[in-house]
């Protein structure tokens, strides 16, 4: 045998040995579980209000808070419409902040404002 061959033979059987362990299952971190009695605050009053009482009514898209008062509505605009796997129409929901413009029966977000007063101008 050559001097190579031997160190090949060397390293096969130091890798041989070798086997792979799972991954530890315990988490540094506790799991958390959510109970119907936590508390959310409105975005609008500040009020406290417990998730099972089902008084906050949307969560804004740009503002990212819950409310229960200060709703504009649902914006009209083409950006904020989805449909869904049923194929119903679910459009996005908004506070009295995030809303860009209110005129007549339509809402638009500052978003879809900002886009339709563009295509205006074009």
């Amino acid at each position: 045998m050559t001097c190579c061959q031997r160190r090949a033979k060397r390293t096969e059987k130091r890798y041989r040995g070798n086997s792979v362990y799972p991954a530890k299952t315990r988490s540094k971190y506790p799991v958390s579980t959510f109970t119907a009695n936590e508390q959310i605050s409105c975005g609008g009053c500040h009020g406290l209000f417990d998730l099972g009482s089902n008084e906050l009514k949307i969560h804004c898209n740009l503002c990212n808070e819950f409310f229960h008062c200060k709703i504009a509505g649902k914006c009209q605009g083409s950006a904020c419409e989805i449909i869904t796997k049923n194929g119903t129409i679910h459009r996005a929901s908004y506070c009295y902040g995030c809303v860009g413009l209110i005129s007549g029966n339509k809402i638009l977000c500052k978003d879809c404002f900002l886009d339709v007063t563009i295509e205006e101008a074009i």
